[in-house]
């Protein structure tokens, strides 16, 4: 049996519109067929609602939120009782209700029982019938006189309709403890005063209840005020309501749209047994404890329609058929067609039963006529599925059974689509109708509802994305046959036919273990909308027997560990929806296998920020990628890969970014994989960083030719530092002029590593912060024949500081990688390490530079009194070298002039003279600049 949903409601911006449906809301997928509203929003609808409560019959009005017609924890709505967190209740139409106890006391030495029963949250029209029990009661005045059990003035009850200091009944006020501040503003109460009579009241107290007339409503049809039972003005109420609804002003409410709606509502339909009636009433109780969504969901059952939020508006669509005057066809969609032929077994049914509030049975919940179809059976292999659709503010058992037979056609009107749609669609709104013609889907004029609208402004075009659901006027026609359903203008495809799949392989290394193994890659795709999946098989070509690569909904398939260079044959084939298979289509691939080097690296760039070079690259995609590693020449042209430093050794996957020091020449970037195979070419980028402004060459050490420092397993040879070779020349087994290598080195001895240390040091005389740079010009010198090895050779720069005079006896930090940045001692000394990977290959050196630059700067001061001879200034902090010092004076007398003497990097002095050469005393500033 299909379980009953409360239909969902969706509030959106302005150029959104989409309903808050009901009349039909029942399962999540038939919601969205039918009314198309967002499943997600469906569902959270319903998980915010309060939790379904049981079913009771004649139930608290919408049921606690999805409950059917049953009130909240089980409670009758046609109860009284005494409740400390009671909820407010809205009575709309005309319904028996109970309400609740907020007052009891008793008199005359508990002769008497005073009762205050609060029925409503709002003024009532009026009073019709009071129950105790299930006994209606007869009243002359206050006065019960039938049953004749409770008359002889037993029982006195005071209707109050709305609660006022005026309104307060007199023989309640004459209660001592309720006073005329007890007022009850504007709510719906009883009195009731019972004398103790053990045969009138054998079983206790009753059960208290009343039919009333509700809550009075405003009609924007006539501007006034009044009781009503339209559905349409009840909804609009609640909507305006800004203590218990939604709150919403006047100039938020299409009043059009509710008038219409209201007009439908009032229409007379022909009943069969003879006579009218009008097609749409609400008669019932609104809890307020309930969230105004819910609450609104089960308002709209009342007249199976719509709500929707559009414009800034609240707009209302009762349940009836709006004839289309516009046709869509191919020109006026935007983008291509979602569309949805068939709701689920789960989400169809060809029959509804359910519950209304029925006055003949007192007001209780009761059966109404089941609605079926023996054509919608027939179509669902004759197994009746129902629907329980349960309609708490219906109170007519014609009216519920024309409701759920709109529901229930609906429900088998089951295409809908979804497209984005041209300008044209702009003129619509949710719940018209709109012709739809389209050749490909059989298409001519079908007519569909339009449930959700919304406007797309893009960088191109202004679209219209609208959902729509087929229907019929036939669905809300009173008289509407089966048959009529049967024969829609529909031309479907073949669903017995599909296409065969294109085929794409391809192979791959994956990592599994740390091990690199082949994979082969099975990409699928089909050209017809209705493959739902696809079946992939692959075999050895050399085999009979095909392996599963599986049956799945997506487009790619693998086999692992497939054999390196082997030849595989593969065939695949689509499957839709009712399990139809195509033809298989075929093809072949043979394995590549392992690569032998890493792929190379692609959009490498590298942007200068300030003193930063920032480099980026596209990350290899290589499975078996370990690292990246980056190098740098100082040349802008004719640098290699070989001939740079490494100035980043390992960046690890998945970075593909790196910061460094920003240096003038040629940055080089390889990936290296797994099984250290380097890219074959190495990605390149030329840098030209500016000068930075401000920045002076203090000093300098340059070491080349000759360099007489100190060596470890290096040697000069041709004016260029080398590694040594590890084997003397009488050590190498061969003739001297058949032995390829270095001299003296015979065959490929090159040591793997070695040092050097700068001859000199760099002594700024005292203790400065500067900035380091260093230039290091080497090639990888090969004695290999043909290609020389990529990346055998390097060479690392260190630095060691001191704030010590270097000449004296000094502690120098230990050595550690040079960076180029910023630096605060007094010394610098240098060393390089020469490293080779490689037997036949050495790095040569041909020059080490390493720099000390000083940014400029200034000293000064100001307001200075010089005195009457030589003032002598000292610099707040010494300068390297100074270059300038300017003097303003402020009071120079005509004739004055000043001199000055030793000058130096820590200060100078100055003297003031006047006309007559005599030194005087006079107010200056000055600056010095200098690094």
């Amino acid at each position: 049996m299909a379980a009953a949903v409360i239909p969902a409601i969706v509030a959106t911006f302005a150029t959104t519109a989409t309903a808050y449906v009901t009349g039909a809301a029942i399962t999540a997928a038939f919601i969205a067929k039918t009314f198309v509203v967002n499943l997600a929003l469906t569902a959270a609808s319903q998980a915010l609602a309060p939790r379904p409560s049981l079913r009771s019959i004649g139930g608290g009005g919408n049921g606690g939120g999805g409950g059917g017609v049953g009130g909240s924890g089980g409670q009758s709505k046609t109860v009284t009782a005494r409740a400390s967190n009671a909820t407010r209740k809205l009575i709309y139409g005309e319904t028996r209700v109970g309400g609740t106890f907020i007052w009891m006391e008793t008199s005359g030495n508990d002769q008497y029982l005073h009762l205050v029963i609060v029925l409503s949250a709002h003024e009532l029209e009026s009073f019709t019938t009071i129950y105790f029990n299930d006994e209606a009661l007869t009243l002359s005045g206050n006065n019960v006189t039938s049953p004749s059990k409770y008359g002889n003035q037993r029982v006195f009850i005071a209707p109050v309709t709305v609660g006022s200091a005026a309104n307060i009944p007199a023989t309640l006020l004459a209660q001592t403890n309720w006073t005329s501040n007890h007022k009850l503003t504007d709510q719906g109460y009883m009195y009731v005063r019972l004398q103790f009579n053990q045969n009138a009241f054998e079983q206790g107290l009753p059960n208290i209840s009343a039919i009333v007339k509700g809550r009075k409503i405003y009609d924007p049809r006539t501007t006034s005020t009044a009781w009503s039972d339209n559905p349409a003005l009840v909804i609009r109420d609640y909507l305006t309501d800004t203590t218990y609804g939604l709150g919403a002003t006047a100039a938020e409410i299409d009043d059009a749209s509710f008038i219409a709606a209201a007009n439908i509502c009032e229409e007379s339909v022909a009943l069969a047994g003879g006579g009218t009636q009008e097609r749409y009433t609400f008669n019932g109780v609104v809890d307020t404890q309930n969230t105004p969504r819910s609450n609104l969901e089960q308002m709209l059952t009342a007249l199976n329609g719509s709500l929707y939020y559009s414009n800034g508006k609240w707009s209302l669509r009762a349940g009836a058929y709006v004839t289309p005057t516009v046709t869509l066809d191919e020109d006026d969609f935007a983008s291509g067609l979602t569309v949805t032929t068939a709701v689920t077994a789960r989400d169809s049914f060809n029959a509804i039963k359910g519950q209304f509030i029925s006055p003949a049975s007192d007001y209780q919940g009761t059966d109404y006529p089941e609605i079926t179809s023996s054509t919608f059976q027939s179509e669902d292999n004759n197994e009746r599925r129902y629907l329980t659709l349960d309609l708490p503010f219906t109170d007519n058992a014609a009216r519920a059974q024309r409701i759920a037979k709109q529901i229930l056609y609906k429900n088998r009107q089951e295409i809908s689509l979804r497209a984005k749609f041209k300008m044209s669609a702009f003129q619509f709104e949710v719940g018209d109708t709109v012709m739809i013609t389209n050749a490909r889907l059989g298409f001519t004029q079908k007519v569909f509802e339009i449930v959700s609208w919304k406007l797309n402004f893009g960088a191109d075009e202004v679209t219209v994305d609208c959902e729509l659901a087929e229907t019929s006027s036939t669905v809300y026609d009173w008289n509407a046959e089966e048959a009529d359903f049967a024969q829609d203008n529909t031309t479907l495809p073949d669903p017995f036919t599909i296409p065969a799949p294109t085929i794409t392989p391809s192979d791959t290394l994956e990592l599994f273990n740390q091990q690199a193994i082949s994979v082969l890659v099975v990409d699928v795709a089909s050209t017809s909308v209705y493959a739902r999946q696809f079946e992939v098989e692959a075999k050895l070509s050399t085999e009979t027997i095909y392996k599963s690569l599986g049956i799945g909904s997506g487009q790619r398939f693998t086999l692992t560990n497939v054999k390196a260079g082997g030849t595989y044959d593969i065939r695949a084939r689509s499957i839709n929806a009712l399990g139809i298979k195509s033809d298989f289509a075929t093809s072949t691939h043979t394995i590549v296998g392992q690569a032998a080097a890493a792929s190379d690296v692609t959009n490498f760039s590298v942007n200068v920020v300030g003193s930063n070079a920032d480099l980026s690259w596209t990350a290899s995609i290589d499975q078996d990628l370990s690292h990246y590693v980056i190098r740098h020449s100082p040349l802008t042209s004719g640098a290699t890969f070989n001939n740079a430093q490494t100035v980043v050794k390992k960046v690890p996957r998945p970075t593909n970014t790196v910061m460094t020091p920003a240096k003038t020449g040629t940055y080089f970037l390889k990936a290296v994989n797994k099984f250290g195979g380097q890219s074959a070419n190495a990605a390149s980028s030329v840098v030209l960083v500016d000068d930075v402004s401000g920045l002076n060459l203090a000093n300098s050490l340059s070491e080349h030719t000759d360099f007489t420092g100190t060596k470890t397993t290096c040697v000069v040879v041709d004016d260029t530092l080398r590694l040594d070779t590890t084997n003397l020349f009488d050590s190498v087994a061969g003739n001297f002029d058949s032995a390829t290598g270095l001299f003296g080195g015979g065959t490929g001895f090159v040591a793997s590593s070695g040092t050097y240390d700068f001859a000199n040091y760099i002594d700024l005389g005292q203790v400065f912060t500067a900035q380091a740079d260093a230039t290091l010009k080497f090639t990888q010198f090969s004695q290999h024949t043909g290609t020389p090895a990529s990346g055998a050779t390097d060479v690392d720069l260190f630095v060691s500081t001191t704030q010590d005079n270097p000449a004296g006896s000094p502690s120098w930090t230990a050595y550690r990688q040079f960076v180029v940045g910023t630096y605060t001692a007094r010394a610098f000394r240098f060393k390089i390490n020469l490293t080779s990977t490689d037997s036949q290959e050495t790095p040569a050196i041909s020059e080490l530079t390493a720099e000390i630059k000083m940014p400029t700067r200034t000293e000064s001061d100001n307001d200075i009194q010089s005195g009457a001879g030589a003032k002598a200034i000292t610099f707040g902090s010494a300068f390297k070298q100074l270059r300038a010092v300017s003097v303003s004076v402020g009071d120079m007398q005509s004739g004055d002039y000043y001199g000055i003497t030793s000058k130096s990097a820590s200060g100078f002095t100055i003297t003031f003279y006047n006309s007559s050469n005599a030194a005087v005393d006079r107010l200056f500033d000055y600056v010095a600049t200098g690094f």
